[in-house]
């Protein structure tokens, strides 16, 4: 294996075990700050706009690409981002972290579908497999703990199609700024969530944004997330944007993991203890995840 793709790999592993982190932080926004899903995504994407400026003023590049020759994917991977985003914070409030993580995993066949038809990328049989067994992992979480109701399918899968046109701009953009110094990926996703941030601001003077509590209970999410979101800017731009998604999908497992952490020392407001059985098909479902990532790697 290249080292280009272990690296791929590292940076994916990494933003999946972020991701995992952040949704626990923003159920716990949800929960403890007594706030709908828009208010925390106001405030998170307020706080990642600045860092995001900060970042740009410390690590702009001496030689940028005309800014024609990205805006269009920019402004795709923020837009179809942030529809994405609400509706996960929707999901979140009817949802386990631990069941919607590896649920996630479904937007690998979306994926897969769109990259073909609309990039002319073409799949070998074990990569089909590979996103087969994603699927089937998703699903097998899905009925492990009751049926999702379903209103809340419905909002998941614009979250996934959102997250999928999202992710298929954000692969253009990283090819768009290939081999800008020093890091093609910080520049990359502090460019979308300053936008994002900028998109925000006609919301920033809400009343509710003036409780202290709303920033420190947000604070801890967009830190996990931004983090999240570079290392998988990183990764599509290294080995591409569906096996960046597989590899991606295990964070079924590291979310299985803490929600079990989670719930075992107490907090139960955030994960729910669950029985034995549930407990090991999730398992079983999550490491379905990881056989995907294998098949599609060996199918490259």
């Amino acid at each position: 294996m290249s080292f280009e793709n272990l690296s791929g790999i590292g940076f994916g592993l990494g933003a999946a075990c972020c991701q995992s982190v952040s949704y626990l932080f923003s159920r716990r926004f949800v929960g403890r700050a007594q706030a709908t899903p828009a208010l925390l995504l106001v405030a998170s994407h307020l706080l990642m706009g600045a860092a995001s400026g900060i970042v740009l003023l410390l690590l702009w590049p001496r030689h940028m690409p005309p800014m024609t020759d990205y805006v269009v994917p920019l402004v795709g991977a923020g837009l179809f981002y942030l529809v994405a985003q609400f509706g996960l914070f929707s999901v979140l409030r009817s949802v386990e972290a631990s069941r919607l993580a590896p649920l996630l995993g479904c937007k690998v066949l979306v994926l897969a579908i769109l990259a073909v038809l609309f990039t002319r990328q073409s799949l070998h049989p074990l990569q089909w497999t590979a996103v087969g067994l994603s699927v089937v992992a998703a699903w097998s979480i899905n009925e492990a703990g009751g049926r999702i109701p379903a209103r809340t399918l419905a909002l998941l899968s614009l979250t996934i199609l959102g997250y999928c046109l999202s992710d298929l701009s954000i692969g253009v953009l990283m090819k768009r700024l290939n081999g800008v110094a020093p890091s093609p990926a910080m520049v990359g996703t502090s460019l979308t969530y300053l936008l994002c941030g900028v998109a925000t601001l006609p919301f920033a003077f809400r009343r509710d944004l003036r409780r202290a509590a709303v920033w420190e209970l947000a604070a801890p999410y967009a830190a996990a997330w931004f983090v999240a979101m570079c290392l998988l800017y990183a990764c599509f731009g290294l080995i591409g944007v569906v096996f960046g998604n597989i590899v991606q999908s295990t964070r079924g497992v590291m979310s299985v993991g803490i929600g079990w952490l989670t719930a075992r020392v107490g907090h139960t407001h955030l994960e729910s203890h669950v029985a034995r059985n549930v407990f090991w098909r999730r398992v079983a479902g999550a490491l379905l995840m990881m056989a995907a990532v294998a098949c599609y790697m060996y199918g490259r």
